[in-house]
């Protein structure tokens, strides 16, 4: 059913901008959603249209139209799901490699966003209609853990918390070579490629991106790195490790396919924020999935060049 809401600009909201100003008083909308409104004409200054970056004025009128929800193209798909935590507003997953999240070009029907709406129908009404429930994601190949929000507050409270770097996240990255640094962070402005444009790449006009790593382990070839990225850039931690000489072990489009190990090795290990609802503090790690485990026992442990060289 289309809602309809009128907000009044006072004193206090004068030079907020429109997109702020009706996020912060419409508490379902997130400002995606809105920004997304006032562009389809849906919300109107006095009865005009006008862009997102609007500074709104006191003594204007904010007339918001919600539309009914845009039906769902998703098929649903029965994949049993690995839920690792789920209340009424979020579910927490561990995504294994090789399933997209959400439908893309080559991947349209079997993905996590297929999965989810098989789980629980209701999450159509929630995010976007490719995108269920969902506030960020995991590249292809990449393992671990995703959040998922089951109430357009949920997702409108932690997609900001992504935003404002409140969202704590751990990986686990198996690269070529041993960095000369221990521990360090990369800062890097990341952006599309010039030169092929499937890549991402370090280039001055990109977005600022921040990615911490530290040497746990070594062997002979290759170094395994505990990586905490601050900012959520498209295959930010890839791009950034390809950056300083050491590509993912794996990784097809930023180093070479690794034909014994199927996949990149890279996996989201942890991952912290806070309940959207009560506010309480959330904590989930994953373990290493089996094949990057076998990876590391079956392959580069049992190395005849192998020595004792992990990192203290």
């Amino acid at each position: 059913m289309t809602k309809n809401y009128k907000l009044h600009v006072t004193e206090a909201d004068s030079g907020t901008r429109l997109d702020r100003f009706v996020a912060q008083n419409i508490k379902t909308l997130s400002r995606a959603k809105v920004v997304k409104l006032i562009q389809q004409s849906y919300i109107l200054i006095d009865n005009k249209q006008v862009n997102p970056a609007r500074k709104v004025d006191p003594g204007q009128t904010i007339e918001v139209e919600i539309p009914d929800i845009e039906p769902s193209t998703l098929l649903p798909w029965n994949k049993k799901l690995d839920i690792v935590y789920e209340d009424e507003y979020i579910i927490v997953v561990e995504k294994p490699a090789g399933i997209a999240v959400h439908p893309s070009p080559g991947h349209q029907h079997e993905t996590i966003a297929n999965a989810l709406i098989a789980h629980d129908p209701d999450l159509v009404m929630v995010g976007s209609a490719l995108r269920p429930g969902i506030i960020h994601r995991l590249d292809l190949e990449t393992s671990g853990l995703l959040v998922v929000a089951k109430t357009e507050f949920a997702h409108r409270n932690i997609s900001e918390q992504f935003a404002s770097r409140l969202v704590e996240k751990l990986y686990y990255a198996l690269v070529h070579g041993k960095p000369e640094i221990r521990e360090a962070i990369i800062d890097a402005p990341i952006g599309r490629s010039p030169f092929n444009r499937k890549q991402m790449d370090v280039v001055s006009t990109g977005k600022n991106a921040i990615t911490r790593y530290e040497i746990i382990a070594t062997y002979p070839k290759t170094s395994l790195l505990r990586i905490s990225p601050k900012t959520g850039r498209t295959h930010q931690i890839r791009v950034h490790l390809k950056s300083i000489g050491h590509p993912v072990v794996g990784d097809a489009l930023y180093g070479k396919r690794e034909e014994s190990l199927g996949r990149h090795f890279l996996h989201a290990s942890q991952l912290s924020f806070t309940h959207p609802e009560n506010n309480e503090c959330l904590k989930f790690n994953s373990e290493l999935p089996m094949e990057l485990e076998n990876y590391i026992k079956d392959i580069l442990e049992s190395s005849p060049d192998m020595k004792d060289t992990a990192t203290k």
